[in-house]
């Protein structure tokens, strides 16, 4: 007597063709979501033409320099104001709470602050004052350094600047970006005694996701 084959199931043939079916259908809806957005960018991109703003440091004054031989400290306290120029005809600017400014001589930190918090609208022109403040470890190699370039008129800085905003399209509110600016400034003079004339200045800046 032969053996008998094992019986088969007609439902069993089709599982694979049903995943693939699945999962075409997801990728599809996927595209769809994808080509819905890239229309919308679009959209905006042509509709509002986005410009990016731009930024500049026009003066500084310092109030306090003060150096601790006892623990090798710097305090510092001063105020610069940052022009912020909003080019776009149709999109206003909100500036978020969470920026950090930080102003640098030669790599080490010299004082600090941030930002105020306010909606700049379009084809406007923003001045800040920024004031910043700060204690930190600053050598006795560092201090002759400074005290050169003093002497000389020519104080590098570096101003650092990091603040989340939002773009306002009529009453829509885009996600969350991160503004990055790094103003490269000469001064002739970081006293308190003397008010500082800015002799150059060079600016670089990136924007990117906001964080969390």
């Amino acid at each position: 007597m032969g053996k008998r084959s094992a019986p088969r199931y007609p439902e069993d043939e089709n599982k694979g063709g049903g995943c693939c079916c699945c999962l075409l259908g997801c990728c599809c809806f996927l595209f769809l979501i994808l080509l819905s957005l890239v229309g919308t960018m679009a959209y905006l991109y042509y509709t509002y033409k986005p410009k990016p703003p731009s930024y500049s440091v026009n003066n500084m004054a310092v109030s306090k320099f003060e150096f601790s031989s006892s623990d090798l400290t710097l305090y510092t306290k001063l105020v610069a104001s940052v022009r912020a120029e909003n080019p776009n005809e149709m999109i206003g600017i909100k500036y978020a709470d969470g920026s950090r400014t930080v102003v640098s001589y030669r790599g080490t930190t010299l004082c600090s602050g941030k930002l105020p918090t306010f909606v700049q609208g379009p084809k406007n022109i923003t001045v800040m004052e920024i004031a910043m403040e700060g204690r930190h470890g600053f050598g006795d190699g560092l201090q002759k350094a400074l005290e050169e370039s003093e002497n000389e008129g020519n104080v590098p800085l570096d101003i650092y600047v990091s603040v989340p905003v939002y773009l306002i399209f009529n009453d829509e509110t885009s996600p969350g970006i991160r503004v990055n600016v790094h103003a490269a400034l000469v001064i002739d003079s970081i006293s308190p005694k003397k008010k500082p004339t800015i002799k150059s200045a060079t600016y670089q800046g990136n924007v990117e996701a906001a964080d969390g």
